[in-house]
């Protein structure tokens, strides 16, 4: 007959989710072993590990459910003490607990055992050879105590272990994620108290072995014990450069809020000197955010100034609107060629400072901004500094009148100004721009048509000028778009899909008005591609209208897995055909009186899984020869592959560039970092990236070479600069060089630091 539940099985399993293999005692399962376990039973291992912790044999917790407790031979006194002996079993789903002989008081709720136990979840395998305590007031004490847990799949050892309440006192305990009779890295302390209720740990008397020789001790030290932030010590970064000598910074994290939190680096160069990298981040009702902020003082190799840099990033919405800040600023033009920094900034040539807010409604949107830009490019001259919105102010929308008609509405009234050491005299002053229009909507699923006619006015009020010279443009456009959706099934090699076939072709109109008086704050050109065939205005911005008479032909098809809707391949070709010449140009360019755009056409190819093949050309029929072209090849798994090959040609500009990136496994534990980009026109190599990464259950060590071509004085030349990274990581503890990771973002397409 089953005994009455005793609540002290639930509380030792609170004491294993505190705190995290070992012998095959402890539930290590090697691959042989797991292999043999019928299917439904399997578990994944990584393919760096031998093994994962993991216990078959025990299924999941439930919330309600009886104890049951067996064994070969039982007892009851008169003053409520049961006596159990012989293959003791106290069972419920998820726990179970085995031993030779246990005591339970029931009338003081305390129990004894006094020889050795095996305690086993679906999280933890717990190993003792004694435990005692008291239900009622929830305490326990272990002695001789060996673990293993499943999550971190982490083993550790234990003199003593005394549970009361959310309280846990460990002495001369051990923790590692080694596998079994590995003894890469270990940590072992004197005493562990662990405070469950905060999320937090302290050690006294702290040290960290490798190989079994201590390499760091600690006279205390505090940690978290689950999600919960804590303050505290984190892994240094250590580098070498050509310009810096070695680079150290000792990141501290300090938790100073659910919602806030900071990281402040000390850092030390041994070239330059001793500076400081410093990050807040925030959540309010707002959004979210983080401002950064580093300094360098009295570089030894830049006159011995101070250098700084500063961010502060904010996304976030409130209802509809959503709300944006990206501001930015660095003490001198060289900073980010000098000084690799954690710090993360937008861009090296121009730093924004941005603030802006949009609303997103059914059929109208609003814009709110304040724009300007940092240079840091020296060899750019002040007339080809970006101008500062301030502000600018937009609405847009296509309201529905009336059945199919919709009105379309454009507004933008912006402030332009220069930077206060501009010495160009370019013209400052406000626009206004509206293009007021309408639309008809005819769709169908298998097509649409889609007429439009807009009327464009701009409107300017220069600084330092009469009214009566402030210069005005009225012009008007019309197009129309149409296009067929048409599609089939079919089969290749096997495998059912859906083709889809789907013609395009957009005429659009746009009048001639002389426009060479205004002021150019920021028109642009696009980069001609597919997309820019079905646009209305062939520039960007609002300063110049280009005027134009184009029909533009295009066909898609697109090939779709019947099974999932997967696309499997995309193949786009189009051209555009003019009728006269485009006279609105940009920077005094003869009007363009080509009678056709070049042929355009790109490819996509979504192979395998994991692979895609993409592929775009341009092609210039009158003069019959290539414009560009570009090639990549991609392949991610996003564990532990990833490649990319591209060339890219730019005939108009003599530009050849061919790019290698991978990381890519040679060995279960072995994988090689690379990246190599070519200039062929040049024949010179403009970066390398090299390296190794070693990886196991407990340690994953990488070494990184990367050398560049920069302009250290910003006189044009370029000169090579190279810097070496390492990067250990203790499994489940953390490591040093998190700027490696950085590193390999950025260069390597493909690439997320989350996927290790």
């Amino acid at each position: 007959m089953p005994l009455p539940k005793p609540s002290f099985l639930p509380g030792l399993a609170l004491i294993l989710a505190g705190f995290a293999g070992a012998d095959d005692d402890l539930n290590w399962v090697d691959r042989e072993s797991m292999e043999a376990l019928p299917p439904v039973l399997q578990r994944p291992i990584p393919v760096w590990c031998s093994g994962i912790y993991y216990n078959p044999r025990v299924g999941m917790p439930a919330e309600r459910s009886d104890t049951v407790i067996t064994a070969d031979r039982t007892s009851l006194t008169q003053d409520g003490l049961i006596e159990m002996g012989g293959d003791v079993l106290i069972e419920e789903p998820g726990r179970r607990l085995t031993t030779q002989s246990a005591l339970l008081d029931q009338s003081s709720g305390k129990f004894q055992v006094d020889n050795d136990l095996r305690l086993e979840t679906d999280q933890f395998t717990f190993l003792a050879d004694g435990m005692s305590g008291q239900t009622d007031r929830r305490e326990v004490s272990l002695d001789g105590v060996r673990y293993s847990l499943f999550g971190p799949g982490a083993r550790g050892t234990a003199d003593y272990i005394d549970l009361v309440d959310n309280f846990v006192t460990i002495e001369q305990g051990s923790y590692t994620t080694c596998p079994p009779a590995s003894n890469g890295w270990q940590l072992n302390g004197r005493q562990i108290r662990l405070d469950r209720s905060q999320g937090w740990g302290e050690a006294r008397d702290v040290t960290l072995r490798v190989k079994g020789v201590p390499v760091l001790w600690l006279p205390w030290i505090t940690f978290p014990i689950d999600d919960r932030r804590k303050t505290g010590l984190l892994f240094p970064t250590i580098a070498t450069s050509d310009s810096g000598g070695l680079d150290v910074t000792q990141p501290i994290y300090i938790n100073l809020h659910p919602q806030m939190d900071a990281t402040v680096a000390p850092r030390y160069i041994d070239g330059r000197g001793s500076g400081l990298e410093t990050e807040f981040r925030y959540l309010n009702r707002f959004g979210l955010g983080q401002v950064s902020y580093g300094v360098l003082f009295s570089d030894r190799q830049f006159n011995d100034e101070n250098r700084e840099v500063a961010s502060w990033r904010h996304s976030g919405s409130v209802r509809r609107w959503q709300l944006t800040a990206d501001v930015n600023y660095v003490s001198d033009d060289f900073y980010f060629k000098d000084l690799d920094t954690g710090l993360e900034v937008s861009s090296q040539t121009h730093l924004p400072r941005l603030g802006e807010a949009r609303y997103y409604g059914r059929r109208w949107q609003a814009l709110a901004r304040i724009q300007s830009w940092q240079t840091i490019d020296p060899t750019l001259p002040d007339n080809l500094e970006p101008y500062r919105r301030l502000p600018q102010l937009q609405l847009s929308g296509d309201p529905q009148l009336f059945g199919p008609l919709h009105g379309l509405w454009l507004s933008d009234v912006t402030a332009f100004d220069r930077a206060d050491n501009d010495t160009s005299n370019n013209p400052t002053g406000a626009r206004v721009h509206m293009a007021p229009g309408l639309a008809v909507r005819l769709k169908k699923p298998w097509g649409y048509v889609e007429p439009r006619a807009r009327v464009y006015h701009t409107r300017y009020q220069l600084d330092d000028a009469d009214n009566s010279a402030d210069p005005t443009l009225t012009t008007w456009g019309a197009s129309l778009d149409s296009g067929l959706f048409l599609q089939r099934d079919t089969s290749l090699f096997g495998r059912g899909y859906t083709q889809t076939l789907e013609p395009r072709v957009f005429i659009n109109k746009v009048a001639y008005e002389y426009q060479d008086d205004l002021p150019n704050f920021d028109a642009g050109e696009l980069t001609f591609s597919y997309n820019t065939l079905f646009r209305e205005n062939r520039f960007i911005g609002y300063d110049r209208i280009g005027d134009e008479e184009k029909m533009s032909v295009g066909l898609t098809s697109r090939f779709l897995r019947s099974d999932d809707g997967r696309e499997q391949l995309r193949l786009r070709v189009g051209q555009g055909y003019y009728t006269g010449e485009r006279k609105v140009q940009l920077r005094g360019r003869e009007p363009d009186d080509a009678d056709q755009t070049p042929m355009v056409a790109d490819a996509r190819w979504n192979f395998g899984h994991d692979w895609y093949l993409y592929s775009e050309g341009q092609w210039d029929t009158h003069a019959n020869q290539r414009q560009r072209s570009s090639l990549r090849l991609g392949y991610t798994d996003r564990e532990r592959r990833v490649l990319n090959l591209g060339f890219h040609d730019l005939a108009e500009r003599d530009i050849q560039q061919s790019e290698i990136a991978a990381i890519w496994p040679i060995h279960r534990n072995w994988r090689l970092i690379g990246r190599w980009l070519y200039d062929l026109e040049n024949q010179r190599t403009l970066e390398t990236l090299a390296g190794a990464e070693w990886r196991n259950c407990c340690w994953k060590i990488r070494l990184v070479s990367q050398r560049e071509l920069v302009d250290d004085d910003g006189n044009g030349t370029l000169e090579g600069d190279s810097t070496v990274l390492m990067q250990i990581q203790m499994t489940g503890l953390g490591g040093f060089g998190g700027r490696v990771d950085s590193l390999l973002e950025r260069s390597i397409p493909g690439y997320r630091s989350e996927y290790d």
